[in-house]
Protein backbone atom coordinates (compact mmCIF):
# COMPACT_ATOMS: atom_id res chain seq x y z
CA UNK A 1 0.00 0.00 0.00
CA UNK A 2 3.32 2.64 0.71
CA UNK A 3 4.52 1.44 -2.59
CA UNK A 4 1.42 2.85 -4.58
CA UNK A 5 1.08 6.22 -2.60
CA UNK A 6 4.77 6.63 -3.25
CA UNK A 7 3.62 5.98 -7.04
CA UNK A 8 1.26 8.38 -7.34
CA UNK A 9 2.73 11.16 -5.27
CA UNK A 10 5.98 10.38 -7.70
CA UNK A 11 3.65 10.31 -10.90
CA UNK A 12 1.67 13.76 -9.73
CA UNK A 13 5.12 15.29 -9.16
CA UNK A 14 6.39 14.62 -12.74
CA UNK A 15 3.02 15.95 -14.03
CA UNK A 16 3.42 19.21 -12.18
CA UNK A 17 6.65 19.31 -13.14
CA UNK A 18 5.68 19.06 -16.82
CA UNK A 19 3.21 21.73 -16.56
CA UNK A 20 5.54 24.42 -14.75
CA UNK A 21 8.15 24.15 -18.31
CA UNK A 22 5.21 24.38 -20.39
CA UNK A 23 3.73 27.66 -18.98
CA UNK A 24 7.39 29.01 -19.05
CA UNK A 25 8.06 28.31 -22.91
CA UNK A 26 4.85 29.59 -23.18
CA UNK A 27 6.15 32.88 -21.08
CA UNK A 28 9.58 32.87 -23.40
CA UNK A 29 7.29 33.15 -26.50
CA UNK A 30 5.19 35.87 -25.75
CA UNK A 31 8.59 37.93 -24.75
CA UNK A 32 9.65 36.84 -28.15
CA UNK A 33 6.58 38.00 -30.04
CA UNK A 34 6.60 41.29 -27.77
CA UNK A 35 10.19 41.98 -28.59
CA UNK A 36 9.65 41.44 -32.26
CA UNK A 37 6.25 43.70 -32.51
CA UNK A 38 8.12 46.21 -30.82
CA UNK A 39 11.06 45.83 -33.57
CA UNK A 40 8.49 45.67 -36.23
CA UNK A 41 6.82 48.84 -35.04
CA UNK A 42 10.39 50.93 -34.92
CA UNK A 43 10.87 49.47 -38.45
CA UNK A 44 7.20 50.60 -39.88
CA UNK A 45 8.09 54.27 -37.85
CA UNK A 46 11.09 54.49 -39.21
CA UNK A 47 10.22 54.08 -42.91
CA UNK A 48 6.76 56.13 -42.52
CA UNK A 49 8.89 58.91 -41.50
CA UNK A 50 11.45 58.40 -44.22
CA UNK A 51 8.16 58.08 -46.32
CA UNK A 52 7.26 61.62 -45.18
CA UNK A 53 10.21 62.81 -45.52
CA UNK A 54 10.85 62.29 -49.03
CA UNK A 55 7.41 63.62 -50.14
CA UNK A 56 7.89 66.72 -48.54
CA UNK A 57 11.05 66.96 -50.58
CA UNK A 58 9.44 65.92 -54.08
CA UNK A 59 6.82 68.64 -52.98
CA UNK A 60 9.64 71.27 -52.51
CA UNK A 61 11.21 70.38 -56.05
CA UNK A 62 7.86 70.43 -57.47
CA UNK A 63 7.46 74.21 -56.05
CA UNK A 64 10.94 74.75 -56.95
CA UNK A 65 10.26 73.82 -60.69
CA UNK A 66 6.79 76.07 -60.74
CA UNK A 67 8.40 79.09 -59.13
CA UNK A 68 11.70 78.38 -61.85
CA UNK A 69 8.84 78.53 -64.67
CA UNK A 70 7.76 81.93 -63.39
CA UNK A 71 10.70 83.67 -63.59
CA UNK A 72 11.64 82.39 -66.96
CA UNK A 73 8.42 83.98 -68.20
CA UNK A 74 9.60 87.25 -66.11
CA UNK A 75 12.72 86.92 -68.27
CA UNK A 76 11.76 86.59 -71.76
CA UNK A 77 9.37 88.70 -71.21
CA UNK A 78 12.37 91.81 -71.12
CA UNK A 79 9.86 94.25 -72.58
CA UNK A 80 8.04 94.10 -69.44
CA UNK A 81 10.60 94.76 -66.69
CA UNK A 82 9.03 96.51 -64.28
CA UNK A 83 10.08 97.11 -60.48
CA UNK A 84 6.71 94.95 -59.26
CA UNK A 85 8.42 92.22 -62.27
CA UNK A 86 11.56 92.57 -60.46
CA UNK A 87 10.24 92.49 -56.99
CA UNK A 88 8.18 89.05 -58.15
CA UNK A 89 11.67 87.44 -59.38
CA UNK A 90 13.31 88.65 -55.99
CA UNK A 91 10.91 87.04 -53.92
CA UNK A 92 10.28 83.95 -55.97
CA UNK A 93 14.42 83.18 -55.84
CA UNK A 94 14.34 84.07 -52.00
CA UNK A 95 11.59 81.14 -51.68
CA UNK A 96 13.65 78.67 -53.77
CA UNK A 97 16.16 79.53 -51.89
CA UNK A 98 15.03 78.55 -48.46
CA UNK A 99 12.98 75.37 -50.22
CA UNK A 100 16.51 74.43 -51.12
CA UNK A 101 17.93 74.56 -47.99
CA UNK A 102 15.21 72.86 -46.50
CA UNK A 103 15.69 69.55 -49.05
CA UNK A 104 19.33 70.14 -48.11
CA UNK A 105 18.76 69.61 -44.50
CA UNK A 106 15.81 66.71 -44.67
CA UNK A 107 18.53 65.03 -46.76
CA UNK A 108 21.46 65.01 -43.98
CA UNK A 109 18.29 63.96 -41.47
CA UNK A 110 17.59 61.07 -43.49
CA UNK A 111 21.35 59.91 -44.17
CA UNK A 112 21.80 60.15 -40.21
CA UNK A 113 18.59 57.65 -39.59
CA UNK A 114 19.68 55.72 -42.31
CA UNK A 115 23.23 55.49 -40.53
CA UNK A 116 21.27 54.83 -37.56
CA UNK A 117 19.72 51.68 -38.64
CA UNK A 118 22.94 50.30 -39.44
CA UNK A 119 22.11 51.08 -43.44
CA UNK A 120 20.19 47.55 -43.39
CA UNK A 121 17.10 49.65 -45.36
CA UNK A 122 18.80 49.26 -49.04
CA UNK A 123 16.05 50.71 -50.96
CA UNK A 124 15.66 53.29 -48.93
CA UNK A 125 19.52 54.16 -49.49
CA UNK A 126 18.73 54.19 -53.43
CA UNK A 127 15.99 56.60 -53.05
CA UNK A 128 18.58 59.11 -50.74
CA UNK A 129 20.56 58.56 -53.53
CA UNK A 130 17.98 59.20 -56.19
CA UNK A 131 17.50 62.41 -54.13
CA UNK A 132 20.61 63.61 -54.19
CA UNK A 133 21.21 63.49 -57.57
CA UNK A 134 17.94 65.68 -58.23
CA UNK A 135 19.43 68.33 -55.67
CA UNK A 136 22.35 68.19 -57.70
CA UNK A 137 20.54 68.65 -61.24
CA UNK A 138 18.35 71.40 -58.82
CA UNK A 139 21.67 73.55 -58.03
CA UNK A 140 22.94 73.21 -61.85
CA UNK A 141 19.52 74.84 -62.92
CA UNK A 142 19.31 77.50 -60.36
CA UNK A 143 23.23 78.54 -61.17
CA UNK A 144 22.16 78.56 -65.01
CA UNK A 145 19.27 80.84 -63.98
CA UNK A 146 21.15 82.99 -62.04
CA UNK A 147 23.77 83.41 -64.64
CA UNK A 148 20.84 84.25 -67.01
CA UNK A 149 19.65 86.54 -64.47
CA UNK A 150 22.95 88.62 -63.68
CA UNK A 151 23.00 89.01 -67.85
CA UNK A 152 19.76 90.47 -68.14
CA UNK A 153 20.86 92.55 -65.11
CA UNK A 154 23.61 93.53 -67.40
CA UNK A 155 21.51 94.12 -70.44
CA UNK A 156 18.95 96.09 -68.30
CA UNK A 157 21.48 98.40 -66.85
CA UNK A 158 23.11 98.83 -70.25
CA UNK A 159 19.31 99.74 -71.54
CA UNK A 160 19.19 102.09 -69.22
CA UNK A 161 22.27 103.84 -69.96
CA UNK A 162 20.73 103.96 -73.68
CA UNK A 163 17.63 105.53 -72.19
CA UNK A 164 19.50 108.02 -70.44
CA UNK A 165 21.80 109.08 -72.81
CA UNK A 166 19.15 109.43 -75.64
CA UNK A 167 17.01 111.11 -73.42
CA UNK A 168 19.97 113.79 -73.10
CA UNK A 169 19.96 113.90 -76.54
CA UNK A 170 16.46 114.50 -77.04
CA UNK A 171 16.98 116.87 -74.34
CA UNK A 172 19.43 118.74 -76.01
CA UNK A 173 17.81 118.72 -79.37
CA UNK A 174 14.57 119.84 -77.99
CA UNK A 175 15.93 122.88 -76.43
CA UNK A 176 17.66 123.48 -78.93
CA UNK A 177 14.12 123.95 -80.57
CA UNK A 178 13.22 125.76 -78.13
CA UNK A 179 15.85 128.10 -78.46
CA UNK A 180 15.64 128.40 -82.30
CA UNK A 181 11.75 128.62 -81.83
CA UNK A 182 12.07 131.47 -79.08
CA UNK A 183 14.22 133.22 -81.18
CA UNK A 184 11.85 133.29 -84.29
CA UNK A 185 9.05 134.53 -82.04
CA UNK A 186 11.14 137.09 -80.31
CA UNK A 187 10.09 140.91 -81.47
CA UNK A 188 10.68 144.25 -79.94
CA UNK A 189 8.99 147.30 -79.76
CA UNK A 190 8.53 150.59 -78.31
CA UNK A 191 6.06 153.18 -78.05
CA UNK A 192 7.46 156.92 -77.16
CA UNK A 193 7.33 160.69 -78.12
CA UNK A 194 9.25 161.38 -81.52
CA UNK A 195 11.38 163.70 -79.54
CA UNK A 196 12.45 160.72 -76.91
CA UNK A 197 13.02 158.27 -79.21
CA UNK A 198 15.43 160.45 -81.07
CA UNK A 199 17.22 161.19 -78.19
CA UNK A 200 17.50 157.19 -77.20
CA UNK A 201 18.82 156.53 -81.09
CA UNK A 202 15.65 154.31 -81.46
CA UNK A 203 14.98 156.50 -84.58
CA UNK A 204 16.17 159.79 -87.21
CA UNK A 205 14.19 162.04 -89.13
CA UNK A 206 15.20 162.35 -92.91
CA UNK A 207 14.29 164.14 -95.74
CA UNK A 208 12.04 167.24 -96.30
CA UNK A 209 12.89 170.68 -96.76
CA UNK A 210 14.64 173.17 -94.09
CA UNK A 211 13.82 170.66 -91.28
CA UNK A 212 10.30 170.44 -92.45
CA UNK A 213 8.60 167.55 -93.44
CA UNK A 214 11.02 165.27 -92.19
CA UNK A 215 9.84 161.06 -91.98
CA UNK A 216 10.68 159.78 -89.18
CA UNK A 217 12.86 155.95 -89.77
CA UNK A 218 13.95 153.12 -87.41
CA UNK A 219 17.90 154.13 -86.48
CA UNK A 220 20.31 152.26 -88.48
CA UNK A 221 22.18 151.13 -85.59
CA UNK A 222 19.72 149.47 -83.42
CA UNK A 223 20.14 148.78 -79.28
CA UNK A 224 17.57 146.04 -77.95
CA UNK A 225 18.29 147.71 -74.65
CA UNK A 226 15.76 150.12 -75.18
CA UNK A 227 13.03 148.40 -76.39
CA UNK A 228 10.90 145.89 -75.15
CA UNK A 229 11.50 141.99 -75.74
CA UNK A 230 8.60 139.86 -75.88
CA UNK A 231 7.77 136.42 -77.77
CA UNK A 232 5.10 137.41 -80.84
CA UNK A 233 3.43 134.44 -80.44
CA UNK A 234 2.40 134.80 -76.65
CA UNK A 235 1.84 138.71 -77.08
CA UNK A 236 -0.45 140.27 -78.82
CA UNK A 237 -1.37 143.40 -77.66
CA UNK A 238 0.41 146.50 -77.39
CA UNK A 239 -0.15 148.91 -74.96
CA UNK A 240 -0.26 152.82 -76.44
CA UNK A 241 -2.84 155.17 -74.48
CA UNK A 242 -2.21 158.26 -76.25
CA UNK A 243 -4.07 160.38 -78.34
CA UNK A 244 -2.84 159.51 -81.88
CA UNK A 245 -0.41 157.31 -83.09
CA UNK A 246 1.95 156.34 -85.79
CA UNK A 247 3.78 153.36 -86.79
CA UNK A 248 7.03 153.96 -87.82
CA UNK A 249 8.62 150.65 -89.03
CA UNK A 250 6.38 148.77 -91.67
CA UNK A 251 3.49 146.46 -90.58
CA UNK A 252 0.45 145.02 -93.04
CA UNK A 253 -2.70 147.01 -92.35
CA UNK A 254 -4.88 143.51 -92.48
CA UNK A 255 -2.65 141.96 -89.42
CA UNK A 256 -3.69 144.10 -86.72
CA UNK A 257 -6.32 146.44 -85.67
CA UNK A 258 -6.25 149.65 -83.39
CA UNK A 259 -8.33 149.70 -80.07
CA UNK A 260 -9.41 153.13 -79.66
CA UNK A 261 -12.30 154.90 -77.63
CA UNK A 262 -13.54 158.39 -78.41
CA UNK A 263 -10.30 160.46 -77.77
CA UNK A 264 -7.34 158.21 -77.70
CA UNK A 265 -5.46 155.13 -79.33
CA UNK A 266 -5.70 152.45 -76.79
CA UNK A 267 -3.68 149.30 -78.04
CA UNK A 268 -2.74 147.73 -81.24
CA UNK A 269 -4.31 144.43 -81.62
CA UNK A 270 -2.18 141.89 -84.03
CA UNK A 271 -4.67 139.80 -85.18
CA UNK A 272 -1.88 137.82 -87.40
CA UNK A 273 1.60 137.87 -85.88
CA UNK A 274 3.05 135.56 -88.17
CA UNK A 275 1.92 138.73 -91.06
CA UNK A 276 2.58 141.70 -88.52
CA UNK A 277 6.04 140.56 -88.22
CA UNK A 278 7.00 139.09 -91.47
CA UNK A 279 8.40 142.48 -92.53
CA UNK A 280 10.24 143.50 -89.10
CA UNK A 281 10.99 142.42 -85.90
CA UNK A 282 10.83 146.01 -84.35
CA UNK A 283 7.60 147.38 -84.03
CA UNK A 284 8.22 151.47 -83.15
CA UNK A 285 4.94 153.70 -82.07
CA UNK A 286 5.74 157.41 -81.84
CA UNK A 287 2.82 159.31 -79.80
CA UNK A 288 1.73 162.22 -78.95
Amino acid sequence: MKKIIFVIIAAVAIAGSGCNNHEAEIAAAKRSSDSLAAIINTRDQSINEFLADFNQIETNLDSIAHKQDAINVNVENQGEMKSTTKERINQNIAAINELMEANRKKIAELNRKLKGNNGQIAELKKMIETLNGQLAEKDKELADLNDKLNNLNTQVAQLQTNIDTLNQVSAAKSKTIEDQTTALHTAYYVVGKSKDLQTKQVITRTGGLLGIGKTPMLASNIDNSKFTKIDYAQVSTIPIDSKAAKMVTSHPADSYTLNKTKDKVVSIQITNPEKFWSASKYLVVVKD
